[in-house]
């Protein structure tokens, strides 16, 4: 169950701007101001931290791979023993980076014998 009617810092500032009016224009103008300063700081860009560049590249690697060998469908355990940017990295990791890309519509992913397998979307 979600809640679309958010309460924000934002929409609580504008509800305040709306119901003081015109009756104080000094508290209107400053209030006016913390909006502009809440936007400013949302539209900054968020860098990323070490971890999530570091996936970022080890998605970039199993795609890249996944890419090269199309037809062949890979479990997590297999693209763990196939590509050495993996070595050591549990399974649980791998599916969570396989995730990733499936919800970006980057891999297929079909079941065979209660085992999962990966592989490249084809394009065409």
């Amino acid at each position: 169950m979600t809640n679309t009617n958010k309460l924000t810092n934002k929409s609580a500032l504008l509800y305040a701007i709306d119901t003081i009016g015109d009756s104080n224009p000094e508290v209107v103008a400053k209030l006016q101001k913390m909006v502009e300063q809440l936007e400013h700081k949302n539209a900054a860009p968020k860098k990323l931290t070490a971890q999530q560049e570091k996936n970022a590249a080890l998605r970039q690697t199993i795609l890249d791979f996944l890419s090269v060998n199309a037809d062949i469908g890979f479990t997590c355990a297999d693209l763990i023993k196939n590509i050495p940017e993996l070595a050591g990295d549990s399974n649980q990791h791998v599916s969570a980076l396989m995730r990733g890309l499936k919800l970006e519509n980057l891999v297929e992913v079909y079941s065979e014998k209660r085992r999962t397998y990966f592989r490249a979307v084809r394009e065409g």
